[in-house]
């Protein structure tokens, strides 16, 4: 199985990049035959050349820097791939582009990932993320590494940033989860108004385990909860929230709901 996979791997590395069987052996091997690290790497080391996606960046590109696509031009883009800067695939073209903050592309991501996928157009570029995004729709496993993208994007590149503000945690997590659960709306909307009187700033691990605390235990049972375990290894500010809706007394006991049914 495990000869197959490498097989496979190789196959798809060198169907990408046309490399000699033993570039892309090595590339795979450094990458512990991740394929997309693989690619990443090799690509860093060999920037693509596609003079369709060239020019496409080329127009939305800073006059102050060739190698960055800033604001104006993100806006731009956007505009042209059909998108409102408000809206969630907004954030997935940064996610597929690996922007490192709102408002910027840089040159190297942006061609080698569309020239890995093979497209070269903005047509085929809003195809591409349409997709993408009706596929982390349907797809917790998809979904996933792409909420946890956000808060990366939002805390942006400065390394000395650790958290990011509650306000704009309650605006992102809007975005990226009323739609995407609904059946845990009322929940959701209770966390929101939590994090806004706590008004605590959002480290990545709260941010991220929010998330497992969503699919786990609210989208399992949102009257009571009862997937909750307090001995379990969740972050402070979901205990507290627990702690808040029991205070408030929104929170309904397991026995409670089986009487009501």
């Amino acid at each position: 199985m495990a000869r197959l996979l490498k097989t496979n791997a190789k196959a798809q590395f060198i169907d990408v990049t046309h490399a000699k069987p033993a570039v892309a052996t090595q590339f795979l091997e450094q990458a512990d035959w991740d394929v997309d690290a693989a690619l990443r790497e090799y690509y860093n080391q060999n920037p693509p050349q596609d003079p369709k996606v060239g020019e496409i960046f080329d127009k939305y590109k800073s006059p102050e820097n060739p190698d960055l696509i800033l604001i104006d031009g993100t806006l731009e883009y956007l505009s042209d791939l059909g998108y409102d800067p408000e809206e969630l695939k907004s954030l997935t073209v940064a996610y597929v582009l690996e922007s490192p903050q709102t408002g910027e592309f840089h040159r190297n991501a942006f061609v080698r990932v569309w020239l890995t996928l093979g497209v070269n157009t903005i047509q085929g570029m809003r195809q591409y993320v349409d997709e993408k995004q009706l596929l982390m729709e349907r797809s917790v496993e998809e979904f996933e590494p792409f909420y946890q993208f956000v808060f990366e994007f939002v805390r942006g590149s400065d390394s000395r940033i650790k958290v990011i503000g509650f306000e704009e945690a309650i605006i992102y997590w809007q975005m990226l989860l009323d739609l995407r659960f609904p059946t845990s709306g009322e929940r959701l909307q209770q966390w929101y108004e939590f994090v806004q009187e706590t008004k605590k700033s959002i480290t990545r691990d709260s941010w991220n385990m929010f998330f497992k605390f969503v699919v786990q235990v609210i989208e399992n049972d949102p009257l009571s909860l009862s997937a909750y375990d307090e001995t379990s290894a969740w972050p402070s500010v979901v205990d507290e929230f627990m702690e808040w809706l029991e205070e408030s007394g929104k929170l309904q006991k397991s026995e409670d709901v089986v009487m009501m049914n």
